[in-house]
């Protein structure tokens, strides 16, 4: 599709969608509903279409959705300004349908009636993703491009972990609150929220007309145009850098607090229990998140174009996050050992360690393979090994002794115990030392 052609789908779309805010958003249906179901009409008929022919099959629907439209203003009943609303848009998408493939009349029956809603749903949903796959091709400078696409990328994975930081660590809570408490003071950010998805809606719309189908969005004057761009080193590096820099920012906090107890600090808004023992969930989900970036990342490249793992800035930004992900995971060990030491030994922080531990053997695993040759394949069977091995030592191993070994002498130096775990959490394999104790 021609950049032209792209600019039109745009403006038609965004001002429909800024007609539909205007009089839609927060108010009920009446002549509002009929303004903006002929303002999306007229947006309908008036971009370019694949091909010249106009049904005439369009003037029914069309009619009809008018008509109904402004029967919203008519009725006061609930039902049928549900029904009104549905009908509407089921009209409408039978019209994209139409004026997209201009049927032959022995092709318009009920089948194709029925059908119709949801079929222009889904294409409507796809163009809109390719119209703006060929949006985004058109911007910028080739050289500029896979930048564009790694900061995409990279900013929801950046979001991600702070999200999961913020969990962990009061600064980067201080921070997420700071954000929230800015978009809920914007009274706008609900009515830019329903102009921009009306807008998108709306193109993906007008996109099926103006390439038949809705199936391919591509640029005719350069045939070799991708509207998927693969994802090349260059955008591997951003996303790899920004969940590195992410996780570095929080290894720093945690070097600052000299791996201490921040809930201890007055004013920190954390308390000892979400420090010690929420945190890590968050952090162990990060540390998984980071390893399957990686693996990922590399597959996704090998899978659309052979790219070798020796690039020297791609194998920096891998080993950066992987050290990252080790302090992070230092970092939540010592937040279990914290809750031990205060609270006593269980089996869900056993296992919470022994997770931690296989998973920093693992880190190791995928350092090894982004050093060399990244091998993806043999990195999923030492990963499997790993596994296995842990669960065959903690099955061998009576780790339900250990646990009542080490509550009893935690007894015998400070005088606090668990009686109620003790008896009923621990499976049968701890009554030998328990016996033995009594």
């Amino acid at each position: 599709m021609s950049s032209q052609r792209l600019v039109r789908l745009w403006l038609a779309a965004l001002t429909v969608s800024s007609i539909g805010t205007w009089i839609l958003y927060g108010a009920r249906p009446g002549m509002n509903f009929v303004i903006w179901t002929g303002a999306a009409a007229i947006g309908l008929l008036s971009v370019p279409r694949a091909t010249e022919r106009r049904p005439r099959q369009l003037a029914l629907p069309i009619s009809f959705a008018v008509l109904l439209a402004a029967g919203a203003a008519v009725t006061a009943d609930p039902l049928f300004h549900t029904l009104i609303v549905l009908m509407v848009a089921s009209l409408l998408g039978l019209s994209t349908l139409l004026a997209a493939t201009s049927p032959e009349p022995s092709q318009y029956g009920p089948g194709y009636i029925l059908t119709a809603p949801f079929r222009a749903f889904g294409r409507t949903v796809a163009s809109c993703i390719r119209t703006c796959g060929a949006t985004f091709g058109a911007i910028g400078t080739a050289r500029l491009h896979p930048v564009l696409r790694g900061a995409l990328i990279a900013a929801p994975v950046a979001i991600i972990f702070a999200l999961m930081f913020a969990s962990a660590d009061p600064l980067f809570a201080r921070g997420r609150d700071a954000v929230a408490g800015a978009f809920s003071s914007w009274g706008f950010a609900p009515r830019m929220t329903f102009w921009s998805l009306l807008a998108l809606f709306l193109l993906g719309a007008y996109a099926v007309v103006a390439t038949g189908n809705g199936v391919k969005v591509r640029d005719p004057d350069a045939a070799d145009a991708r509207v998927w761009p693969q994802i090349l080193v260059t955008e591997r590096v951003i996303v790899l850098g920004a969940a590195a820099a992410v996780s570095w920012l929080f290894v720093l906090f945690q070097i600052a607090y000299l791996f201490g107890n921040p809930a201890a600090v007055i004013g920190s808004g954390i308390t000892f229990a979400d420090y010690a023992r929420r945190g890590f969930g968050e952090l162990a989900i990060v540390a998984t998140m980071a390893v399957g970036l990686i693996v990922a990342a590399e597959d996704i490249a090998r899978a659309r174009e052979s790219v070798s793992t020796a690039d020297p800035r791609l194998r920096a930004a891998a080993l950066i996050l992987l050290a990252a992900v080790g302090g992070v995971l230092l970092s939540a060990v010592h937040r279990v050992t914290l809750y031990e030491d205060a609270y006593g030994y269980t089996t869900a922080r056993l296992y919470a360690q022994a997770y931690m531990a296989m998973t920093l053997v693992i880190l190791l695993l995928v350092s090894k393979e982004a050093i060399r040759e990244f091998n993806t394949p043999r990195l999923a069977r030492g990963i499997m090994a790993v596994a296995l091995a842990t669960l065959v030592a903690l099955t061998y191993w009576n780790g339900d002794a250990w646990i009542a070994h080490r509550n009893l002498d935690r007894f015998a130096k400070t005088g606090r115990i668990d009686a109620a775990y003790l008896s009923t959490g621990l499976s049968p394999n701890a009554y030998p030392t328990l016996v033995n104790a009594l």
